[in-house]
């Protein structure tokens, strides 16, 4: 009589056989997708796949991170500007620099240093650089004329500059501002690409008021387009 426990297990001799199936399938699953056109193009589009979900995953999590942490990128905050349907972003002026550079508060409350596009006023505060001929009346005239008032700012193609300034066309009840300087021969025009919208037409009003001998054109040679020259009005 055997004992139980020498009664062979069913199935037990079956279980390699099985694995040696796996290993063959499994061989001749790889050699197609390998070694056959068909093969490594399916592999090649399974592998695309997996890097665009990565990527799309990474993109996902660093505008939340940026979301959480309030650091948008300057790009993302000239589409925030430009949601709008004109194009343009409601600020108030709550305070000037000079004549070219004042501070706004834009209405979700946030705080910003804005530079007027394509053109440049005399200085009067910058650190090193003497008060130059023109700069306080530039400055007067842009501080009389926007403090604590309601404004529509206008992006161009590069909406900061390296001092994370933001750029923009300033526009007063309709007019804009920018131009309004050069009217007065308080600013010259000046281009710092890409921003180029109005250039044509900003250097058109300069020509006029340097024709009229306004403001800064009123010193033969201290204003062209390479800035200021002070020793001129010496």
């Amino acid at each position: 009589m055997t004992s139980s426990g020498d009664t062979p297990q069913k199935g037990g001799p079956q279980k390699p056989k099985r694995n040696l199936l796996s290993i063959l399938i499994t061989v001749g699953v790889l050699a197609l997708l390998l070694f056959t056109p068909t093969g490594r193009e399916l592999l090649g589009n399974l592998l695309n796949q997996d890097q665009e979900v990565q990527t799309t995953n990474k993109q996902q999590s660093e505008q939340n991170a940026g979301r959480e942490t309030g650091t948008d990128t300057a790009e993302t905050k000239k589409d925030q500007a430009q949601s709008t349907p004109d194009g343009r972003l409601t600020a108030k002026v709550e305070r000037t620099v000079d004549g070219d550079t004042f501070i706004a508060e834009l209405q979700d409350g946030s705080r910003e240093r804005v530079r007027m596009l394509l053109i440049d006023t005399p200085e009067t505060k910058k650190e090193g650089t003497p008060v130059q001929p023109f700069g306080p009346e530039a400055s007067d005239y842009t501080k009389k004329l926007l403090t604590g008032r309601e404004i529509e700012l206008q992006f161009d193609k590069e909406p900061r500059d390296q001092y994370d300034r933001m750029l923009a066309y300033v526009y007063l009840n309709g007019e804009l501002v920018n131009e309004k300087l050069l009217e007065q021969g308080l600013a010259r025009v000046v281009v710092y690409q890409p921003n180029e919208k109005y250039v044509k037409a900003f250097r058109e009003i300069q020509a006029q008021a340097k024709g009229k001998k306004l403001g800064v054109w009123s010193i033969e040679g201290y204003a062209d387009n390479r800035g200021f020259h002070p020793e001129k009005a010496e």
